[in-house]
């Protein structure tokens, strides 16, 4: 059963995960974090990442300090004992490409509930190291909550921890939160929803090649 929104943050798989990740971001992986600050303190949000390792969901939930909700492929649950421990750090499978309507409800029902959603609007992770296209699901989310996009960029992991490998090598990382977008007040009929949800993607998407691009020059 997938714990509702509200329930994670205080358990105390969640305590422990945070504190194994806060020393692991300060020894193992020194993690530099920018923009903290362009999270809202309340309410519901979505931060919206690029996604090249599976080091990015601990990195991101310890960076945003709320409790966040992040959508993963189905397969991962798969397992009883993984799957117990991915639902208590807020997790939830979401099935990619199928029109996941549980799954779909449950994350509206974060942002409605005023925690954050996590999303890696890529839809899976990038094995080139390149950003590619957002799918436009996140701006769909934030015009029917009526919530912000904060964009993030993080940098750093795909080197520590790429696909195929068996443990991560030590990296910085550097994890960096742009100012909310907000969608453009509705009501909206399909020809202008479908125009304004490409532009919030298409706007979401250049804040974080922005940010990555700033990364990777210092």
């Amino acid at each position: 059963m997938i714990p509702p929104p509200g329930t994670v943050f205080g358990s105390r798989a969640y305590r422990t995960a945070r504190r194994v990740m806060g020393a692991i971001m300060t020894t193992y992986l020194p993690t530099t974090l920018v923009g903290c600050e362009n999270i809202p303190a309340t309410g519901g949000v979505i931060v919206a990442a690029n996604h090249s390792s599976l080091l990015d969901v601990p990195l991101l939930s310890y960076a945003i300090g709320r409790e966040s909700r992040f959508p993963a492929k189905p397969e991962l649950f798969s397992r009883d004992l993984l799957a117990r421990f991915l639902l208590s750090l807020g997790g939830f499978p979401i099935a990619r490409g199928e029109g996941d309507r549980k799954a779909l409800s449950f994350s509206e029902s974060v942002i409605r509930e005023g925690c954050v959603l996590a999303i890696f609007p890529e839809g899976t992770r990038s094995r080139d190291g390149r950003l590619h296209p957002f799918h436009r699901g996140v701006a769909l989310l934030a015009m029917n909550g009526n919530v912000p996009i904060v964009p993030a960029a993080i940098t750093g992991s795909g080197a520590s921890f790429p696909a195929g490998a068996f443990f991560p090598r030590p990296s910085r990382i550097v994890i960096r939160f742009a100012p909310p977008e907000w969608p453009a007040p509705g009501p909206f009929d399909p020809a202008s929803r479908k125009a304004e949800s490409l532009r919030l993607t298409e706007r979401v998407h250049e804040r974080v090649r922005s940010m990555l691009s700033l990364s990777e020059s210092d």
